[in-house]
């Protein structure tokens, strides 16, 4: 009796048990649901993440991602905070069976244009050597490119005056920052899309800094989902940027900056 009473409760309780492992769960609200997940990664110790208002932790040393599982199919709104830094904010949506990530991006909240110049120098100068400053000088001499590639097969380019992001290569895997929902991407990503003439644009920070005529030169993140965040780096209406040694390097009129803090 014991060995039936073993086989009938193993009876009774499989197709629960594969009820439960085909994805399925009960949420108050929704009765039982294939659930999805969020997976999110912090670049930086001491960032707080939160879901819906809800906190999920602190980024550690070690710990710089957060997976969060058994979620209804949804858009849940995240917010990335840290000190010294701007807040991150982006919308996610849940899928049966997917999950949702993304990457926060974090701005510095003091982004510091120094001017450079060589020989003496007052103390907010970078002072650097006469070569030194002419090859800076030459960078700018030389027509900046109209496009340039990304570390995963992805494009930078100005179309018309305005600054996108574009897979050209079908068979690079798409990042998830092409796809407003799992299940749904694009090939190309609007960076600055507006009444600005955009003049050059180039990776840099883990985004794209461009430049434009009428305002100067700016950070953003590339990901089709809202909102990406945009920063002003130097806003003065002509100048105009290059990426030297892996500097910023911003002209405007003869003086020379280098961008600190990014």
């Amino acid at each position: 009796m014991y060995l039936y009473g073993l086989i009938l409760l193993f009876l009774i309780c499989l197709p629960v048990a594969l009820f439960f492992a085909s994805g399925y769960n009960f949420r108050n609200g929704f009765g039982f649901i294939k659930t999805g997940g969020i997976f999110i990664s912090v670049p930086y110790a001491g960032a707080d993440v939160s879901i819906n208002g809800e906190a999920v932790g602190t980024s550690g040393i070690v710990k710089r991602g957060f997976y969060i599982d058994n979620l209804a199919p949804s858009s849940y709104e995240i917010l990335v905070t840290r000190e010294g830094l701007r807040p991150w904010h982006r919308t996610l949506v849940v899928e049966e069976n997917l999950v949702s990530d993304t990457r926060a991006f974090l701005i510095p909240n003091d982004i510091r244009a120094v001017l450079i110049s060589y020989g003496a120098g007052a103390s907010t100068t970078k002072v650097i050597s006469k070569s030194e400053y002419d090859l800076y000088k030459a960078a700018f001499y030389v027509k900046a490119a109209t496009s340039t590639r990304g570390a995963y097969g992805e494009s930078v380019f100005i179309e018309n005056g305005n600054v996108f992001v574009r897979l050209g290569d079908e068979s690079v895997l798409q990042t998830s920052n092409f796809c407003g929902r799992p299940s749904y991407c694009v090939k190309e990503i609007p960076i600055e899309n507006g009444a600005q003439k955009s003049l050059e644009a180039s990776f840099f920070g883990g985004g794209v800094v461009y430049a434009t005529k009428e305002e100067g030169v700016f950070l953003a993140e590339a990901d089709i989902r809202p909102t990406p965040s945009v920063s002003p780096v130097y806003p003065r209406r002509g100048a105009i940027f290059r990426i030297i040694d892996g500097k910023l390097i911003v002209k405007n009129g003869n003086k020379l900056y280098e961008i600190e803090g990014l």
